[in-house]
């Protein structure tokens, strides 16, 4: 009896594997036998499931940015929105890999429009996420009705890139505790209680 394979958990291991050579060797060093010794794969296989090479660093983008919307999408259960935006902190391995691998897209967007509006599709629905969850804590009163949570979204992920970029290219200078200070002293003033 043949195996059965799951085709979306595969895809989803290649998009992993991906993430995690474009996170150790940068985007532009990044080659398909390189994702598929990471896979446990060959290479043909990664061509079965995906069409080429640049078709298998978006799915590693979209399992980047999924990652982000997920917490978004669970954003209610966490009390307080500073805490919220601390869970993307490039504070250990795996968060610091992933901020590694959208950086690696930031400078390829620059000059590709097709890759610029994917990225602003993902902008877009982190800020409507945000946005969203704002919108929701004003009416629980849990933050003042002067706050506008469009506007409030975008400074929140402008904070965020900010200086999370500094911290995922200058490591030894932004630990987890000087991360989560910068983050307190410029997302605090933004989100006044009622």
């Amino acid at each position: 009896m043949p195996k059965k394979i799951d085709h979306d958990a595969r895809r989803r291991d290649i998009a992993r594997a991906a993430i995690s050579v474009i996170g150790e060797q940068g985007i532009d060093n990044t080659r398909l036998v390189d994702v598929a010794r990471a896979a446990h794969a060959t290479t043909g296989t990664i061509t079965h499931y995906f069409e080429d090479k640049d078709a298998v660093l978006l799915a590693a983008l979209d399992h980047v940015a999924q990652n982000i919307l997920y917490m978004l999408r669970h954003g209610d259960e966490v009390d307080d929105l500073v805490d919220l935006a601390a869970l993307i902190l490039p504070i250990d391995a795996e968060r610091l890999r992933d901020w590694r691998v959208w950086l690696s897209f930031f400078s390829r967007a620059i000059g590709d429009p097709a890759l610029a509006r994917i990225n602003k599709a993902y902008y877009d629905e982190f800020r409507d996420g945000l946005a969203a969850i704002i919108r929701r804590r004003q009416s629980g009163r849990k933050l003042a009705a002067s706050i506008e949570p469009d506007m409030t979204a975008d400074a929140i992920i402008s904070v965020l890139d900010g200086f999370c970029i500094r911290a995922t290219l200058e490591r030894e200078d932004w630990p987890p505790e000087r991360q989560r200070k910068q983050l307190e002293a410029m997302l605090r003033p933004l989100l006044p209680a009622p």
